[in-house]
């Protein structure tokens, strides 16, 4: 008696396994018509990139004129539209956005070696809002063929370290 249930319940468990191999076989047939539009939608592909091609290029030099007298724009996930300009000798302007805790940026400059200067920005709203801001940074190289780095963050109200850090080259 118990091999003949031992029996049923294998071949029920079998047919089971071959149904289910069955339905897979079901979703591959539509997925054969979306394949089939996929080529379609690359052979669009090319021909929108030929007439557009010849466009960027005439466009990207004046995008890339813009940004080399001003300054390139940064971003990660709390800092965005961050711009340096070098405003004098030894002094720079940061201007950007940032959706950071209680609306506090801190802020790092350092050489490669050492830090040069350390401190804070207050932005006009605090997360979960973007808030503006504009700072005015005076720091003199240590040595003179070092690159001076500016490095935006967060500081962490759990344990007090930095988040999310947007690190930025300052201007020659």
């Amino acid at each position: 008696m118990k091999k003949f249930l031992l029996l049923l319940l294998t071949v029920g468990v079998l047919q089971g396994c071959t149904s289910g191999t069955q339905n897979p076989a079901s979703p591959v047939e539509p997925q054969t018509p979306p394949a089939t539009t996929q080529p379609q939608t690359p052979g669009t592909q090319p021909e929108t990139p030929t007439p557009t091609q010849p466009q960027p290029p005439a466009e990207t030099p004046p995008t890339t004129q813009q940004p080399d007298p001003a300054a390139a724009v940064y971003a990660n996930d709390i800092f965005r539209n961050v711009t340096v300009k070098k405003t004098g000798q030894d002094t720079f302007e940061v201007k950007g956005q940032a959706q950071v805790f209680e609306g506090v940026v801190s802020y790092v400059v350092e050489d490669g070696h050492n830090e040069l200067i350390q401190g804070s920005i207050q932005t006009s709203a605090g997360a979960p809002e973007w808030g503006d801001f504009t700072h005015t940074l005076k720091v003199k190289k240590a040595e003179p063929n070092s690159t001076l780095m500016l490095i935006l963050f967060e500081t962490s109200a759990k344990d007090g370290s930095r988040r999310m850090e947007l690190i930025i080259p300052l201007p020659e």
